[in-house]
């Protein structure tokens, strides 16, 4: 009588075999369980749903981060006309006037080849802003061999606030006298309190965005606190005369 080997008798792959059976896979060759395709669509499906339940995890937390920051500035929760994906809606914006301008609160993506950044910002309007542009980086290892390269970098001769910005403008003196002793403070402050975002003043809006999302509750505190920065440079920006 043929003898049966002991393998054949357990449906399930052993996880010293189990290597050996996506080898064969990858190579177009026939899996050793008849069991491997299930397994894997198994394990897909498990995945599937539980990323899903997360982003809805992250939505509801964003949800009520972005509520309690309307309800404290006087701002508006406004909902995506869009549908979002497998039921998820889109990130609402906050938005409404602060200071007598207008601003907002939203969140927006970029690309870069296959990998995308999410990020969250806080902007404001300037109203003819007279063609002013600033970028203000906090510096790190990257802008430092920018510097070294030859990228603008304005010095304002603070020691305190020097050190950790890059400063690009299309106005040097404009900069070096727009960016007060009191403003240098608040963002010096900004960066102790883990503020690592890119500040801008472009096409009549000022903004400040940081990687990330509005569920973290931290990350929400700081784009509150940068809103009074922002609205500043926005009046800055606003009576700015080309030479």
């Amino acid at each position: 009588m043929r003898r049966i080997p002991p393998d054949a008798m357990n449906p399930c792959v052993a996880p010293s075999d189990f290597a050996a059976v996506l080898l064969a896979a990858s190579r177009g060759g026939h899996p050793a369980s008849p069991l491997f395709f299930p397994v894997m669509l198994g394990l897909f499906a498990v995945f599937f749903v539980f990323a899903i339940r997360m982003a809805g995890v992250q939505q509801r937390k964003t949800r009520v981060q972005l509520a309690a920051l309307a309800a404290r500035l006087g701002l508006e929760v406004r909902e995506a006309p869009t549908t979002g994906v497998l039921g998820l809606k889109p990130t609402p914006t906050v938005e409404g006037r602060h200071r007598n301008r207008a601003v907002r609160f939203f969140t927006y993506t970029t690309s870069s080849g296959k990998s995308q950044t999410h990020w969250c910002a806080v902007a404001a309007a300037a109203a003819g802003a007279g063609g002013f542009t600033l970028d203000l980086f906090p510096q790190n290892f990257l802008t430092h061999i920018g510097v070294a390269l030859g990228m603008q970098d304005i010095r304002v001769g603070d020691p305190a606030f020097d050190p950790l910005f890059v400063v690009k403008s299309n106005d040097t003196a404009y900069t070096q006298a727009a960016l007060l002793p009191e403003l240098r403070a608040r963002l010096v402050a900004e960066r102790g309190r883990g503020a690592r975002g890119h500040l801008s003043v472009k096409g009549g809006e000022v903004r400040y965005a940081e990687m990330g999302f509005f569920s973290q509750e931290a990350q929400v505190a700081r784009l509150a606190d940068m809103l009074e920065i922002v609205c500043d440079l926005a009046e800055v920006a606003e009576v700015y005369q080309k030479p």
